[in-house]
């Protein structure tokens, strides 16, 4: 892509600042008795429409990373906590919202500000997104293992973590908190 192509938006402190303050104001409009279901099918309904609109492709890469989200809830063998679904759900709420600063309906920038608050959700839950696509290549090569060993349960969240246990404990083992490497077993192992 060359640099005549690239459209680069920065936003200061005070611009994130107006940013989140119409996002809490969306969520809060939706109210409390809005259920998961509906957020999570007002999402799909968004990106169809989009996708539906002909949405130019920098916003339509932005708006599909509400498919993961969604995923992360929806995935039976991640099962978040409730607290750590409950971020996602009320980030996921502000698309369920009708009212956006740009109208979806304006030709080529409808879903603009759509696609600015999934780079703003994204950033928040960059720690849950990063947990959770790591669980998926872990359960994908996982399933294989299990599956040539003919073990057929389920790869869940809760092996996933043991195995990040496992990988910690490996790291540690193999290093000292003396300055040199030591010789021989510690009595701290």
């Amino acid at each position: 892509m060359s640099s005549d192509n690239r459209l680069v938006i920065e936003f200061d402190d005070h611009d994130i600042k107006q940013l989140q303050d119409i996002f809490h104001a969306a969520r809060s409009e939706l109210g409390e008795e809005i259920q998961e279901g509906q957020i999570i099918e007002a999402c799909r309904e968004l990106l169809g429409k989009a996708q539906q609109a002909g949405a130019p492709s920098f916003v339509m890469t932005r708006l599909q990373r509400l498919q993961g989200l969604v995923a992360m809830i929806e995935d039976q063998d991640w099962q978040l906590p409730q607290e750590d679904a409950s971020r996602v759900i009320n980030a996921l709420a502000y698309f369920a919202n009708a009212q956006d600063l740009i109208p979806d309906d304006v030709p080529g920038l409808g879903y603009l500000d759509d696609a600015v608050m999934v780079d703003l959700v994204t950033r928040e839950l960059a720690a849950e997104i990063k947990s959770y696509e790591e669980f998926r290549a872990f359960r994908s090569s996982e399933a294989q293992k299990r599956t040539a060993a003919g073990d057929e349960r389920p790869v869940t969240r809760s092996d996933w973590l043991a195995a990040q246990r496992e990988k910690i404990q490996a790291e540690r083992k193999g290093k000292s908190w003396l300055p040199w490497r030591r010789k021989s077993d510690s009595f701290l192992d």
